[in-house]
């Protein structure tokens, strides 16, 4: 046999147990993929920060090996992670690049899983046109892949977006469709749901027999399946409708087994739910031992809960400073690979330059002339791999810079945060010690120590309700969500804000007087013009001396409508006025040396700048000043007289 007939069968020999060798090794690091995603799921709702870092791990993984489903899978659970935690704009990105891998694998199932997330998201932002198409794209999926327990989630989200719609018939119908499904394949978890949804809908409805009916049917599944923490939801919303029917021992009964259940699982939001009915129900009954019991736990898991929010935030905040990190090193190789390729592109070029030598010398020889053709044939392969890596490179390229400027808006949005909690809780707090302090000196009587008492009360209420109001708006700051414009009549909101002030307003006894009629009507956001008029307020008291007045006026025009907190304090001087309009950051002193930086104006034009509004001021010094806030009137008020007609 010829050497060269048993060289090519040794080199044959050699090519198949190499690839055997490498098949062996993908197949193995594909089953870590998935591994570390099944095992990022199970850990997401008890360590997020754990469950993070074994999705990085498999997404690195998976793009190594080129491993697309694997890939797929794991943006759609870190999707979830920051689903969970607010953030629905990343969520989304996720799904959709989640959604882009799987259509190259024509991974029909994994895209229709995709979506089915994608319309919750949607159904929570009110965008239902969009969750309905995209739950309805989802059940096509998985009706032509038998998928029946599949088939049976999506018919409990349709049935949730119908009682959402107030359709409540067609939600029943899904509920219907979901548990026949559920009982046909044996998925109690799709039954109870179907039960629990069901329940909820007659709550709406006020209808509490049915209500009781369904939960007791949950809790009959969730006792065979031994699922301590769908009891406690069952225990939470018994105790609710049987409040509601003032059947107050009932209600009394099912909150202690909520609370009980809670415990037992470490649900400290269920067991906070749970303290709140022992509270209600053991007022009705004038237990005022047991009040004070469960009010001093419902403090205690307060707290508790807001330490684990923090420790969890700190945690999620270092996988993302991790990921950032790891970004950058990326980056870093990516600048490398560019200079590897450079170097590579010079040495092909002289190795093309050496190839046409050749070819020219040894043209007339035949095997000469085939062993050319061949160089040439790697040479064009190499030049589309080339070709492939460059258009690879370029990609990365736009994908970290897109990441760096997210990171940089996140950094932003957190310092903008951070300034307007500092600013607007800042007086509440400080009221509320004034109070304390008057009490620890012990030099009130009995009559004062009551009214005082009264008063903390009150002011503890509009603090925690401010409190409410600023996580509210910062909510929708984080996840991008505009809150919803509903009618918001303007005198009762001056008249609430008011009351907010009383304090102040009693210390420097300054008179207070609403001038604003109580037919006008702005359709906008709620805590959005709460919280600019709260400052406006705030700064017209600070600024006036004792015994001074505030009027508030409104006026409508054809083309703008406006409201104007006008008081007769000591104004501000022309530089003043110049570096508040400019924008700069300043320090000022209230009339009884309150602190001022001018923060709250600058926020005010930011929040009123998406209605196009504008803030104007007119002050002289010693006279006073007069602050107004003015929108286009067709966009706060020809709304709602379209939305009524």
């Amino acid at each position: 046999m010829p050497l060269n007939t048993v060289s090519k069968k040794y080199f044959l020999v050699v090519i198949l147990l190499l690839s055997r060798f490498a098949y062996a090794q993908t197949e193995s690091t594909t089953v870590t993929v998935d591994s570390l995603n099944r095992k990022a799921n199970e850990l997401i709702r008890e360590d997020v920060a754990s469950a993070f870092v074994l999705l990085t791990d498999a997404e690195n993984l998976a793009a190594k090996l080129n491993y697309k489903r694997g890939l797929a899978m794991a943006y759609q659970e870190e999707a979830e992670v920051f689903r969970q935690h607010g953030y629905t704009k990343k969520a989304l990105e996720l799904y959709y690049r989640s959604i882009q891998l799987s259509r190259q694998t024509n991974d029909e199932y994994s895209i229709a899983k995709a979506n089915q997330h994608i319309s919750t998201i949607q159904r929570h932002n009110h965008n239902y046109i969009i969750a309905w198409r995209l739950l309805n794209a989802s059940l096509k999926t998985f009706v032509s892949l038998n998928k029946a327990a599949d088939i049976a989630d999506i018919q409990l989200r349709i049935g949730l977006l119908q009682a959402d719609l107030k359709n409540y018939q067609a939600a029943v119908r899904c509920y219907n469709e979901a548990l026949r499904l559920s009982m046909q394949v044996k998925y109690l978890y799709g039954e109870k749901k179907s039960y629990y949804n069901r329940a909820l809908l007659y709550e709406d409805l006020a209808k509490p027999d049915s209500v009781v009916y369904y939960l007791n049917k949950t809790l009959h599944i969730d006792t065979l399946t031994k699922d301590t923490y769908g009891k406690t939801l069952a225990y939470i919303e018994l105790s609710k409708t049987y409040a509601s029917t003032k059947q107050w021992d009932k209600s009394l009964y099912y909150a202690q087994q909520a609370y009980t259940n809670a415990n037992s699982v470490n649900a400290a939001a269920l067991s906070q739910d749970a303290l709140k009915l022992l509270v209600g129900a053991n007022k009705f009954f004038n237990n005022s031992a047991a009040v004070i019991k469960w009010q001093d736990e419902l403090v205690r898991i307060d707290n508790l809960i807001a330490t684990r929010e923090k420790k969890e935030t700190i945690n999620f905040l270092d996988v993302l400073h991790n990921e950032e990190l790891q970004q950058l090193r990326m980056q870093r190789k990516v600048t490398a690979i560019q200079s590897q390729l450079q170097k590579r592109t010079l040495f092909i070029a002289a190795y093309t330059c050496v190839l046409l030598v050749v070819i020219v010398i040894i043209l007339n020889l035949n095997y000469s002339y085939k062993k050319a053709k061949t160089y040439s044939r790697e040479l064009n392969i190499k030049n589309v791999q080339i070709n492939q890596q460059m258009a690879l490179l370029d990609q990365l390229n736009t994908e970290v810079i897109q990441q760096n400027q997210k990171l940089e808006d996140d950094n932003e949005l957190k310092s903008k945060l951070l300034s307007i909690i500092s600013h607007d809780l800042r007086k509440p707090l400080s009221n509320t010690q004034s109070l304390m302090q008057l009490i620890k000196m012990e030099l009130l009587s009995a009559e004062e120590m009551e009214a005082t008492l009264a008063q903390l009360e009150a002011q503890y209420a509009r603090a925690l309700n401010l409190l409410d109001n600023m996580l509210f708006w910062i909510k929708g700051q984080l996840t991008g969500i505009s809150a919803e414009t509903v009618p918001v009549n303007v005198s009762h909101l001056a008249l609430s804000v008011i009351e907010e002030q009383r304090i102040s307003v009693c210390e420097k006894k300054i008179q207070v007087r609403n001038h604003i009629g109580s037919e006008l009507t702005w359709h906008i956001e709620n805590e959005v013009i709460k919280i600019v008029c709260r400052n406006l307020l705030t700064n017209a008291i600070k600024f006036t001396p004792v015994g001074g007045c505030i009027d508030l006026y409104a006026q409508v025009n054809d083309t703008k409508t406006s409201l104007t907190i006008k008081d007769n304090g000591i104004g501000i001087s022309a530089e003043m006025l110049a570096k508040i309009n400019s924008k700069i950051y300043h320090t000022s002193k209230g009339t009884l040396n309150e602190a001022g930086t001018g923060f709250g104006l600058m926020l005010i034009r930011d929040l009123i700048k998406k209605y196009n509004g504008e803030l104007l001021i007119d002050s002289l010094p010693g006279k006073g000043s007069a602050f107004t806030i003015s929108f286009p009137a067709k966009q706060v008020i020809m709304d709602m007289q379209s939305l009524e007609s």
